[in-house]
């Protein structure tokens, strides 16, 4: 599935915040100048291993890089969430729900 990030219109000296559902697509949104973008569907990886990581995410197959927490590059930060839910397997291992708090603030 190809995504479509022709039409995404940034204006500069404006603070940008894209809703995504997919991380995956990070380096699109850094090409785009993107400044924050918080995204989720990975279940932090679904099931994770100690030091590791998740294990399997959505579109992004096996020890996906962007499973869950905070990921910077250039001037853009992403931050994705663990989610409250379950993908395929109704279950999780060592991966908590949760639900982010983002404080914004003006310079």
């Amino acid at each position: 599935m190809q995504t479509r990030l022709t039409e995404l219109a940034v204006k500069k000296n404006m603070f940008t915040l894209l809703l995504s559902h997919r991380p995956e697509l990070f380096d699109c949104y850094v090409k785009h100048s993107v400044d924050l973008i918080l995204a989720g569907h990975a279940h932090g990886g679904q099931f994770r291993l100690p030091w590791i990581g998740g294990v399997v995410a959505p579109n992004q197959g096996i020890f996906p890089q962007y499973d869950a927490g905070q990921f910077e590059k250039d001037d853009t930060t992403m931050i994705v969430s663990r989610g409250i839910g379950n993908s395929i397997v109704p279950f999780r291992i060592n991966n908590r729900p949760e639900v982010v708090l983002i404080e914004l603030r003006r310079n």
